[in-house]
Formats: structure tokens, C-alpha cells, sequence
């Protein structure tokens, strides 16, 4: 099914529509939504739903449900429909059935498909005669189709408005129904006499019916129109503070609070000071009860979470905004500090998590009071974390109130330094005692955020001085008695944070101590986890062991030939490191060599290891840049020791040897060639991060990094050799954006001013200034090489597919042109999203695609600015992941010419990214006037000797 085209595909499900079986009948129907993620142009989809509205219009009760379960999943794919009339007409004409159920599917079936025929009177009309009907099935599809239609139109929810609420006051209306047509009236905000009218009646209904459906379904209502109009959103709040503190039912009270948390997220910038103070107040209510105190600090750490709330003035309370908080007698902070070390561990830890939101929004004030309201949320984590982890393992409800401390903590530890050094020490020594067995699911928790604490945190080093007692944790979770499979877990994240640890990373006995914890105590998914974060904490040694041992039990050869070269990569770079740690010389110049030749044995094993769902188009390119940068590196070591073996200049001629001039032509001819291959592969770097759409933006960095030591290289033998006395200007000003935390940069720089001022601008080529050039490029070798996270893992995957028309008639056939016609040619794309997440917030999407044609005549040779003539670039935005358009283009000259379109991608910040799919499309231009001319001569031949 996968290898079908679209064609044969749709003719396989019309063949299936027209079966005499009802089964078959609803097995082609129900395959319909896989045949529109596959083939998601408007074409094939529009004939798709002609087809499904016959089956619709002929077939039973079961066929149009089936259909209208298809219409309800294929939602995006609705606005491709071309024949609208054609499709409503053939849907609607079900609408005048005897059959009270069919009329009911019908009206469902126009509800689900409102967004496209959102305008069309008739549907309207019909929707509204439902409402009226006897029949309960067929007025509760009504009430599903008006819901739809009002979120969609602006005329159909001002013409219903009018009815819903007198069927809301009317007396003859059931109570089940005015229940159900309640939610109708949140769609109701296109103006604000609509919208005011809604609430309005919506408001009326609260004293009216009081029954506890009632009251839930009407709050319910008023919030999401609420947020839709946004000017009534203070007086909700204070209507859900008004149910909150006087409704006795606890069902009604709880609805109260999810509909304020949810008013706090969307819109916090629209609450007033008063509003968190009602909520201090509330709290102090003595008929609450503990799970509506919990719900209240949730919605005041929802509230004072979002930075669009206001800046906080703590010393005298100043409104800087339109809402502000007074500190020194606020009832906020007389909360905070009263529920921080309740009883109830959850408000406790509620609390805390309030007080950490405040002290971050206290960043204006000054030191005095931010260091205050800071110590007081540190000191109360501190406490619950303490007091927590030791029960969490029995306690359900202290593990719960240990995952809402965790993220506080790792809060806490970002805003404020020496802050993580202090919890990480908390975390190991609860993690040493007795109180928490290293099996336990309270350890792996306390493992994972110790973890997410050291990756986000500014402290360097922040586990040297306690790698010890990593290594004692896991040697316990290696001789732990509950079996192996309960601390996999464990041992994978402490191998981890013994790698961040710099002390360790220095030890030669590191990678062996490691080893014989792990290497025979986990599976071999385990050891891939822990080789993979190896290679990216710059230890390639222990890397290279772990791929090499779980290369040899893989069952499928392309897993083996990508394990080969990941080996063969760690190999590499831990060879590189131990070189450029060594020192300079000529075992520096072997090492490099060696591991040029390892990188290009892994780029061939990665090459072996593709396969049509795994392209490995990013790893390649990144392997193959890294060995032109290690060619580039040993090219200037090269070129380096040349003066090495030249006579000093003072001598040259008296020994035989070539004239200083010469010399330094030589090594000036090889140092241009040095600068020039660094700022090729510079090049090279820039192009693999505007093609690298999916990646994360640490990866994004990483490639950064890597090119901005090509640059800095380059630019050191320009300021060294090639403009000697032009200054370090360039070189400073490059390298300014380069990471902080990378001593290279730094290191180069000093080594470079230093050198400038010993050396004349105007002598000779020295050893002074080769050697200096070694020692910018072993201080750039130096730092292990981290292995981004895109190289190994994609968290997002976009494409980009492509249909053509007129299209080529076989696999090799052109489309045929006459030379006074210009070709009409249409493009069309989908945008797919593969395998992303849905929970997961994606990194970029796409927000416009430039699509860019390109006419080439073949046996033509190229024409310089032919731009304007053979190049045509159109950008469009697209809408539903869906977009289309189309190129007018000429053939003066007949020919076969090649038609090349690509795209770039441009995302929601506006930058442009050089991938996206690439088509061809053949094309043969002919003149038809020359072709009856050649005809009429032959003609004419063959006549003429007749007549003779």
C-alpha cells in the first residue's frame, strides 16, 4: 500500500465504494484518512470527498456514519476541497429524509465540515430547524452542529443568539437540553453586543438554576468567553471569587479554582492587586478544605509565574504597571511565609514554590530585600527537600510534594549562584545515607534533577568535589541486591554526572574505574545511552570501548556499520586530545594524520550504514567537516615546521640556501593555502546550521562553536602571516561572540597580542610566530570535541512534499512546449510533521516557503546574469501545512531544458534555512512552424520526380 501512487491508491477505494459487500464497503471508507496523510493534495482530496459524498448520499445509516467519522478526522484536509457547492449538495440533499437519524447524521456531518461551509444559508437554516425538533437524537446533533457553526461564523451566531437564549428563559425547553445549549453561548464574541448579550443571559442562568450541572456548565461558559472578549475578564475573576467563597459545595468550589488557574495562564496581565488579595483571603476561610488550600496557591503560582503579570516594586510597593504588590505588609508574602512550613507537605511545598516565583520577580529591587525574600524560599526548599526524601518512598503524598519542590529547587539554582552547589551536596548526601536505598524510585528522581540542575547550571565544575562519592553511588547500585534491572536507571545518569566532572575527565585511570562498574551489569541499550552521552561530555575513550563491545552483538548490518564508525569517531577524537595535551611537535602532526585517517574510515562505515529511513544526510556532513577541519589544523602544522628546516636568513646564502625572500614566499604561499582551507570549512560549517531546520538549539551552538574556531584559526594566520601590522582588530571582533566558556578563544587572544608585541611588523618570517600558530591550534585541539544531540537524536522531523504539474508522462518522457506557448506550471507542497511530539514544544516552524525555479538548456553553456531570465523565485505562506503556486515560463529556443525547483524555508523569527525538497521537471520545447515547413519539403521531394 505504501509503494502505491496516488491514482492507483484512489481507484482501490473506488473500487471498494462501488462493492456489493457492505463490508468492503466500510473498509474503503474507513482507509480514506490514511489515503489523504499520504497524498495530501487538493486534487486526489477533492475527488476523495465527491466520492465519500455519494457514498454519503446513497449508502445507509452506518455508511454516512462511517463517512462522517472520516470528515471529523480529516479536519486540516477539508479546506482543499475545490467543489464546495458540489460536495454540500450532495450532502444536503439527505437533510429532507423521513428518517430521523439519517437527517441527525446529516446535521452532525455539516457540523463537522462548518469551517468551509461557514456562509451557506441553507445549512443555517436547517441547523436552526433542528433545534425545534421533537426527535431528541436529531435535536442533540442540531445542538452539535450550532456549536460549530458559531465558533466558525460571524452571521450564524448573530442570527442564533436571539433564539438559544429565549430556548434558555423559555419554559417549554427541557432541562437536558438547556444544559447542553449553554456552551453555545461561549462563541458568542465577534462584537460586543453579541458578546455582552452571551453573558448576560449566561449570568441570568446562575440564579435560575442553581442544581450543581448547572452552575459547572455556566462558569464554564463564562470563563472561555471571557478570555475570547477579554474585557470582561475582571469581572469574572471577581464572579469565581464569589463562588469560591460563598457556594458551600466543594464541587462547585474546585470549578471555581481551575477556571481562575485557567484565566491566570492566559490572561494574568488583566488581574488587579485586589484579586490576589481575595485570594489571600480565601485561603484563611476555615470551611475549605486542604484540597481547595492547594488549589489557591496553584493559581497564585500560576499567576506570579508568567512574566507578563507586572515588575514588582518590594521596598515601597510603586505600581510599575497595571498591577502591583505591596511586600512589607502584602497578604502574598504573609502567605508565603505562613503556609512555607505548614503541615500539609503539598501546601508547603506550594508555598515555597510561590516564594521562589516572587523572590524571581523581585530582580528590580534592590540587593537587600531580593537577597532576603531569595535566603527565605532557599532555606524553605532546603527543608522540604530534607524532610521529603526520606518518606517519599512510602508516601504517595510526599513524593508528589517532592516533584513540586525538584523544579523549585532547579529554579532557585539557575537564579542564583552558589545556590547549585549547595543542593547538589544536599542531593548526594541524602542520596549516601541509609534513608534512601539507591534501587528506589525517590533516588532516580533525585538523580534526574541533580542532572538538569548540572546541565543549566554557570557554576564550572560544580561535581569535582564530589566525584567520590558518585563513584561510591554507583558502585552501590552495582552490588545492589534487587537485581540489576532496578538500578539500570541509576547507573546511566550517575555515569553521566561523573562525566561533567573535570577532575575525572583529567585521571587516565577514569575511563578504566568506569568501565568495570557498567560494562557487565547493563544491556546493551543501557551502554549505547552511556556511550552516546560519553561521546557528547567530551570522554571519547570510555565512548569508544562502550561502541566497539556493542558493535559485535547487534543482529542487522547497518547497526553494525553505524556503531563501526561511531567507534572509529571516539577513537579519533581521544587520540586528538591526548596529542594536543602531550604538547607540540612532530607527534602532534602523527596523531592528526591518525585521526584523519580514522574520520575518513567512519565516514565510510556511516555511509554503509545508510538506509531510505535513516539518511544520516546530518551526520555525514558533520563527520566530513570535522576531518577538513583536522585537515586544515595538520596542513598548518605542516606548513608551521617549513621554517624549521630553512637556514636563518642571516646564513641562507652562505649555505647553499634559498634567499629569505624566497623562504618567505614559500611558507607565505602555504599559510594563504592554510587560511584559505579554514575558511572554506567555515563556509562548509555555515551551510550544515542553515540546513539543520530540526535541530535543537544546543546542536545549533555546537556548530556555531565549531566554525568560529575555523574563523578564529584563519583570521590568527592573516593578523600572524598574510597582513602582519594590520593589528588584532579583525581577530578580536570575530571572535567576540565566541562562548564564554570556552578558554580557547581567550587563550588565543592573549597568545596573539603577546607575540604582536615581541615581534617587528616588519622582520622576517620567525619561529616566534610559527610557534605561536602551533599553539593557537593545539589550544583549539584541546577541548574534547561534544558531539551535539542532533547528531544522535532528532526531537523534531519537518519535510517537505511536492507535487508537479503537468507532470512528466514516464519516467524519462518531457512534457512537450511549443515555442510560441509559455508553460503554466503548478506547484504544490505539504509541510510534514514526522514523528513530533505533540506534548513536546516544537524548536521552529514553518512560517513561509520561497520557491525558486531554475531553467537550464541542455548543451548550453552557463550565462552569466540570466537571473531575471532563467530564474524565477515566488514565496508563499502556507495555510494548513498546505501551499501551492505557480510559474509562467518561456521556451524561445527550441530544445530540451531542465526545470530545477527548490525550496527554503523561513521560520516564525524570520530567518531563512536552505532546506526543503528539490524536484526536476524535464521539458522539450519545439517549433511546430519548422516542423510543417520539413514536412512540406519532404513532401515536395518525393513529388518532384513523379512530375519529371
Amino acid at each position: 500500500e505504501q509503494q502505491q501512487d496516488a491514482n492507483s491508491a484512489l481507484m482501490e477505494l473506488d473500487k471498494g465504494l462501488r462493492a456489493h459487500k457492505l463490508g468492503e464497503q466500510c473498509e474503503a471508507i474507513v482507509r480514506f484518512p490514511n489515503l489523504f496523510s499520504r497524498f495530501p493534495f487538493p486534487i486526489l482530496i477533492n475527488s476523495a470527498f465527491l466520492k465519500l459524498a455519494d457514498a454519503f448520499r446513497t449508502g445507509n445509516n452506518f455508511l454516512k456514519l462511517c463517512v462522517l467519522r472520516v470528515a471529523q478526522q480529516s479536519t486540516k484536509q477539508l479546506d482543499k476541497i475545490l467543489n464546495i457547492d458540489e460536495f454540500m449538495r450532495r450532502i444536503y440533499s439527505v437533510i429532507h429524509s423521513n428518517d430521523p437519524y439519517a437527517r441527525a447524521i446529516t446535521l452532525r456531518m455539516l457540523g463537522s465540515v462548518a469551517c468551509v461551509i461557514k456562509d451557506k444559508k441553507n445549512a443555517h437554516h436547517s441547523v436552526q430547524q433542528g433545534l425545534d425538533s421533537h426527535d431528541r437524537v436529531e435535536q442533540d446533533a442540531a445542538i452539535y452542529a450550532t456549536i460549530q457553526f458559531a465558533s466558525h461564523s460571524h452571521q450564524f451566531a448573530s442570527s442564533i443568539c436571539n433564539k438559544i437564549a429565549a430556548m434558555l428563559q423559555g419554559l417549554s425547553t427541557p432541562l437536558e437540553v438547556k444544559l447542553k445549549l449553554i456552551p453555545v453561548l461561549q462563541h458568542m464574541h465577534y462584537d460586543v453586543q453579541i458578546s455582552s448579550k452571551a453573558r448576560g443571559v449566561l449570568q441570568n442562568l446562575l440564579p435560575s438554576f442553581p442544581a450543581q450541572d448547572f452552575v459547572l456548565t455556566t462558569l464554564n461558559s463564562l470563563t472561555s468567553l471571557s478570555l475570547h472578549s477579554l474585557i470582561d475578564v475582571s469581572s469574572q475573576v471577581a464572579l469565581l471569587h464569589q463562588y469560591l467563597r460563598c457556594d458551600p459545595r466543594e464541587a462547585v468550589k474546585r470549578n471555581s479554582l481551575i477556571n481562575l488557574n485557567i484565566l491566570a495562564t492566559k490572561a494574568p496581565h488583566l488581574w488587579s492587586s485586589n484579586d490576589s488579595t481575595a485570594l489571600c483571603e480565601a485561603y484563611k476561610l476555615s470551611t475549605l478544605a486542604a484540597s481547595l488550600k492547594q488549589g489557591i496557591l496553584q493559581v497564585l503560582c500560576t499567576l506570579t509565574k508568567s512574566t507578563l503579570l507586572v515588575q514588582l516594586d518590594i521596598q515601597e510597593g510603586i505600581p510599575t504597571g497595571h498591577v502591583y504588590i505591596k511586600f512589607a505588609d502584602g497578604a502574598l508574602l504573609e502567605l508565603c511565609r505562613r503556609c512555607c512550613y505548614d503541615s500539609d507537605l503539598i501546601q508547603a511545598a506550594l508555598a515555597t514554590k510561590l516564594f521562589a516565583s516572587i523572590s524571581k520577580h523581585a530582580a528590580n529591587s534592590n540587593d537587600r530585600n531580593r537577597s532576603s525574600f531569595t535566603d527565605e524560599a532557599i532555606q524553605s526548599a532546603e527543608t522540604l527537600l530534607l524532610t521529603l526524601a526520606p518518606s517519599s518512598e512510602t508516601s504517595a503524598q510526599d513524593r508528589r510534594a517532592l516533584k513540586t519542590i525538584l523544579p523549585t529547587l532547579q529554579q532557585l539554582s539557575e537564579s542564583n549562584s552558589g545556590v547549585d552547589v549547595r543542593i547538589a551536596e544536599d542531593i548526594v548526601c541524602l542520596l549516601s545515607s541509609d534513608e534512601i536505598p539507591i534501587c528506589s524510585v525517590t533516588s532516580k528522581i533525585l538523580l534526574e534533577t541533580l542532572a538538569s540542575i548540572v546541565t543549566t547550571s554557570s557554576t564550572p565544575h560544580l561535581l569535582d568535589h564530589l566525584a567520590s562519592d558518585l563513584f561510591r553511588l554507583l558502585k552501590m547500585a552495582t552490588n545492589s541486591a534487587n537485581g540489576a534491572s532496578n538500578t539500570n536507571a541509576q547507573k546511566t545518569i550517575l555515569c553521566v554526572l561523573l562525566f561533567t566532572s573535570e577532575s575525572e575527565m583529567k585521571n587516565s585511570n577514569f575511563p578504566a574505574k568506569i568501565l568495570s562498574f557498567i560494562e557487565t551489569t547493563l544491556n546493551n541499550w543501557r551502554l549505547y545511552r552511556i556511550a552516546r552521552q560519553a561521546s557528547r561530555l567530551g570522554q571519547h575513550t570510555v565512548a569508544h570501548t562502550l561502541f566497539n563491545t556493542i558493535s559485535k552483538s547487534v543482529s542487522s548490518e547497518h547497526h553494525y556499520f553505524w556503531l563501526t564508525g561511531l567507534a572509529d569517531l571516539s577513537t579519533a577524537e581521544a587520540m586528538i586530545s591526548a596529542s594536543s595535551r602531550r604538547g607540540s611537535g612532530g607527534s602532534n602532526l602523527k596523531n592528526l594524520q591518525g585521526a584523519i585517517h580514522l574520520y575518513h574510515s567512519a565516514s565510510t562505515s556511516m555511509m554503509a550504514a545508510v538506509t531510505p529511513n535513516h539518511p544520516l544526510t546530518f551526520q555525514c556532513e558533520y563527520a566530513r567537516l570535522r576531518n577538513e577541519t583536522l585537515q586544515a589544523h595538520a596542513q598548518l602544522l605542516s606548513a608551521c615546521s617549513l621554517i624549521r628546516t630553512c637556514p636563518p636568513s642571516a646564513i641562507a646564502a652562505s649555505t647553499g640556501g634559498s634567499k629569505s625572500g624566497e623562504q618567505n614566499e614559500i611558507l607565505v604561499a602555504r599559510m594563504k593555502s592554510c587560511s584559505d582551507w579554514f575558511m572554506a570549512v567555515e563556509t562548509g560549517y555555515s551551510n550544515l546550521h542553515m540546513t539543520s531546520f530540526d535541530s535543537d538549539p544546543k546542536s545549533l551552538l555546537n556548530i556555531d562553536l565549531l566554525q568560529q574556531s575555523c574563523s578564529i584559526m584563519a583570521h590568527a594566520v592573516d593578523v600572524l602571516v598574510l597582513s602582519r601590522g594590520s593589528g588584532l582588530g579583525s581577530i578580536t571582533s570575530k571572535s567576540s561572540s565566541f562562548d564564554e566558556s570556552r578558554k580557547p578563544k581567550n587563550k588565543v587572544t592573549i597568545m596573539l597580542e603577546e607575540v604582536l608585541k615581541e615581534s617587528s611588523p616588519s622582520g622576517p618570517m620567525s619561529q616566534l610566530l610559527t610557534d605561536c600558530l602551533v599553539k593557537c591550534s593545539m589550544a583549539i585541539l584541546s577541548v574534547p570535541l561534544s558531539f551535539p544531540r542532533y547528531f544522535y537524536q532528532s526531537l523534531q522531523t519537518t519535510s517537505i512534499k511536492l507535487a508537479i504539474s503537468p507532470s512528466q508522462r514516464g519516467s524519462s518522457g518531457p512534457v512537450n512546449i511549443e515555442i510560441n506557448q509559455q508553460l503554466t506550471l503548478k506547484v504544490e507542497g505539504v509541510v510534514q510533521h514526522v514523528n513530533s511530539s505533540d506534548t513536546r514544544r516544537k524548536f521552529r516552524e514553518v512560517a513561509r516557503v520561497k520557491l525558486t525555479l531554475r531553467k537550464v538548456k541542455q548543451g548550453q553553456a552557463k550565462v552569466p546574469n540570466t537571473k531575471g531570465k532563467d530564474q524565477f523565485v515566488q514565496t508563499v505562506i502556507p495555510r494548513n501545512d498546505y501551499f501551492s503556486t505557480q510559474f509562467l515560463i518561456t521556451f524561445p529556443v527550441p530544445g530540451i531544458y531542465n526545470l530545477h525547483i527548490g525550496t527554503n524555508v523561513e521560520d516564525g523569527d524570520g530567518v531563512w534555512w536552505k532546506t526543503g525538497a528539490k524536484e526536476t521537471v524535464l521539458v522539450k520545447s519545439f517549433d511546430d512552424n519548422l516542423r510543417i515547413q520539413q514536412q512540406a519539403q519532404q513532401s515536395q521531394a518525393r513529388t518532384t520526380p513523379t512530375n519529371r
